[in-house]
């Protein structure tokens, strides 16, 4: 009786110290930060920050939010292994009438916090802003010896090769033909996963110490004509997207195709092909229109 008595006692001990509490939440209420609903103009930028803590002997290993734009949800999982989490997140007022803005993480035994949520009206002022419009701009493939491949909204100039190695620090956009992949006509940015033998392995941006990305998403339902007439942000803004959800390379291009992009920076705007040339000797022409 006294020896089961014993083993009861123990096996209660091990069970209470296998038990812990769910990791915990907040955001941060610092002057930098926005904790609470909040009515922004169109365009208004705040910072959204994130305290969590694991409240077990395991870290946490994702983070998950989640923005709900009117009735659209778009959802984004965040892999991570810390015991405490300071996060934090710059949010544009989109052109929504709201958007809610949710947030949980998890530990690695899959304890799970609970949801902390914050809300974003758009005013009624709110109205929409200018657009910078590059037309005709022409890129030349990899192999073409006359334009170059690479282009710097800051410089808003094409460099080639070697220029495009020596300024890295400004490049945003490149393109290319790739015979790898069947990816075809490509436009990307140096943060892309581009093969050695595309560049070569000199001036190559295997060999950049700085690559900036840009990433994109192909907008179907965007007709050459709205995209023409476009004379403010307000298709740019209608047909962005969180930065960690685009495509690191708009590939396969041909003429009318249009893309929107958004920067690691957070410059958004959208691009169509004009006209597309050749193979890896060839050249293509996009129209830009972006946010000022």
């Amino acid at each position: 009786m006294s020896i089961l008595l014993i083993v009861l006692i123990i096996t209660s001990c091990q069970d209470e110290e296998r038990f812990y509490p769910d990791p915990q939440i907040e955001f941060v209420t610092d002057a930098n930060y926005v904790s609470g609903d909040t009515v922004l103009l169109l365009g208004d930028t705040v910072t959204i920050g994130i305290h969590a803590i694991s409240q077990s002997d395991k870290a946490l290993t994702h983070l998950h939010y989640f923005i709900t734009n009117d009735s659209e949800v778009t959802r984004i999982d965040t892999g991570i292994h810390i015991d405490e989490l300071y996060y934090s997140k710059i949010v544009v007022k989109n052109v929504y009438e709201t958007e809610t803005w949710s947030f949980y993480v998890r530990d690695r035994d899959g304890r799970q916090s609970d949801t902390i949520s914050i809300t974003f009206t758009k005013g009624t002022e709110s109205i929409y802003g200018n657009i910078r419009t590059i037309d005709n701009l022409t890129f030349g493939a990899q192999n073409n010896a006359v334009i170059g491949s690479f282009f710097s909204f800051e410089s808003n100039g094409i460099f080639d090769l070697q220029e495009a190695y020596q300024n890295q620090e400004k490049i945003n956009l490149l393109y290319f033909y790739d015979f790898i992949d069947g990816d075809e006509n490509t436009i990307s940015s140096p943060g892309a996963n581009i093969d050695e033998s595309v560049y070569g392995s000199t001036y190559g941006t295997t060999q950049w110490d700085i690559k900036n990305t840009t990433r994109f998403i192909y907008q179907e339902d965007i007709l050459p004509e709205e995209f023409d007439q476009c004379q403010n942000d307000s298709l740019i803004l209608f047909n962005t997207f969180e930065f960690i959800t685009g495509k690191r390379k708009s590939k396969n291009l041909t003429a009318d195709d249009i893309y929107s992009f958004v920067t690691e920076d957070g410059n958004r705007g959208l691009f169509k092909v004009n006209e597309v040339i050749g193979t890896d000797e060839g050249e293509i022409t996009i129209t830009i229109k972006m946010q000022e």
